[in-house]
């Protein structure tokens, strides 16, 4: 029986279930399955109306709750001769149409009813439904108000919300080694070696990519990568996920020893550090073309070193120049040796000026198409915002979207905040902005300019 063939919840238990006994699945016919055929087909003769499944209209509104609230409405008793009465209800003609008229009062709890007893529907759909009947003060702009500050959209509704969060930048780095990023990626069981992961260290001035093998993500592995760097060059910062081996004391201290301060990454947002997860990609690609293009098989170990050796001598996308060329000022260009020129310092220096001023038009490009449909929001220490719950690969289908609300209480950076949540690890309650969303009331004042009614 293929257990991989169907993933659904129900059916994968049911197959499981199944899986420890020992049988075959013959198939049998339906031409030859004639009871169970009968049974499946067997006419009802009797009508069976179940009442109980119909649909329940739940009335929003009463009658002599508008007579009621229009009585009290000194405006519609002002300018009872310039309006339409009908059934003792007051009408106004806009645009062609009879709407009846409710106070600000009113139309706020009528709206707040269609929201909650039509399975909280969005605005355009509470515009539609209201407008063409009613006509009150600030009705769009409530319809609006009610629908952004409603804690059940917020938590649940996986569209529909404003963007918070513009693309910042840590850096640029502006020399080698002034920031580095850690990461690591597994899977690379078999292969002709034991060893499963593959811990990789960029620098984000040349993007020269280091790498190290192993069987662990231990504190050693990562402090043993970052010591083969620190022999040749001073490090500055270092912008890593947050993994168990590089969260652990022992990491912490040796960088601690080494003054050499770590920066982790909001939880759920791999983009932070999207430099390594870019060249995680990259890499994967090169290591499994290159395992299954040959011929003969070779230690994957092996052949990711070679992969990372040729990605250095590669002209990069972002800088126009080789991770190779702009740390060590190495001359890789597939010229012939003879007719390979010395390469000398000022043009060196000069290649490198101009890999920053490549890599920032990159940044400014790729924040505009980032921010376009993204709002500025100034989140400050003591605001109450709903946060991502947890990463949506280890959610249930039905679990909520957002939690909280909690308190800000650190701000990080411009992108990043500490929400204190509860979590034990005070790195697992780091937040990217754009995991973030305001608490806001519906009495809070609207910054945009609203149609109003």
């Amino acid at each position: 029986m293929n257990l991989k063939s169907r993933t659904d919840e129900e059916l994968g238990d049911l197959i499981y279930y199944l899986s420890q006994y020992e049988f075959k699945i013959k198939y049998n016919p339906g031409k030859e399955n004639l009871e169970a055929d009968c049974l499946s087909r067997n006419p009802v003769l009797e009508s069976n109306d179940n009442t109980d499944e119909q649909l329940k209209i739940v009335n929003l509104i009463k009658l002599e709750d508008i007579v009621k609230d229009q009585n009290k409405n000194e405006e519609i008793q002002n300018n009872k001769n310039k309006l339409i009465e009908k059934q003792s209800i007051f009408y106004k003609k806009i645009r062609k149409k009879e709407k009846i008229i409710l106070s600000e009062e009113l139309s706020i709890k009528l709206l707040k009813n269609i929201h909650e007893n039509l399975c909280h529907i969005g605005i355009g759909q509470m515009q539609k439904t209201v407008s063409p009947l009613y006509t009150a003060k600030n009705l769009i702009k409530n319809i609006k108000k009610i629908c952004t500050s409603c804690e059940i959209c917020i938590k649940n509704k996986s569209r529909g919300h404003d963007r918070f969060g513009l693309m910042s930048h840590l850096g640029p780095a502006t020399k080698p080694f002034e920031i580095v990023s850690i990461d690591t990626i597994g899977g690379f069981g078999g292969s002709r070696s034991t060893k499963k992961y593959l811990h990789l260290l960029v620098d984000h001035f040349t993007r020269y990519a280091f790498i190290s093998t192993s069987k662990t993500q231990s504190a050693n592995d990562f402090i043993k990568l970052i010591t083969n760097i620190i022999e040749m060059e001073d490090i500055g910062i270092i912008l890593t996920d947050q993994y168990p081996g590089i969260n652990s004391k022992d990491f912490k201290k040796f960088l601690n020893d080494k003054r050499i301060p770590l920066v982790f990454t909001a939880v759920n947002a791999p983009f932070s550090n999207g430099l390594n997860e870019r060249l995680n990609q990259t890499l994967v690609n090169k290591i499994r073309c290159k395992i299954n293009g040959e011929g003969k098989k070779r230690a994957w170990t092996t052949i990711a070193q070679e992969c990372v050796n040729k990605y250095n001598d590669t002209i990069h996308s972002v800088t126009g120049f080789t991770p190779s060329y702009l740390l060590y000022g190495k001359d890789v260009t597939i010229l012939p040796n003879e007719l390979k020129q010395e390469i000398s310092n000022k043009d060196w220096i000069r290649d490198r000026k101009s890999a920053l001023e490549n890599t920032m038009k990159s940044h400014n490009y790729n924040k505009t198409l980032f921010d376009k449909n993204r709002k500025y929001y100034e989140f400050n220490v003591g605001d109450m915002v709903y946060v991502e719950n947890g990463n949506k690969i280890n959610r249930k289908k039905l679990d909520e979207l957002r939690i909280g609300p909690y308190e800000i209480v650190e701000k990080i950076s411009n992108s990043i905040y500490r929400i204190e949540t509860g979590h034990k690890k005070t790195e697992s309650n780091l937040f990217h902005i754009t995991k973030i969303i305001p608490v806001r009331s519906f009495d809070e004042e609207e910054t945009e300019d609203e149609n109003v009614t």
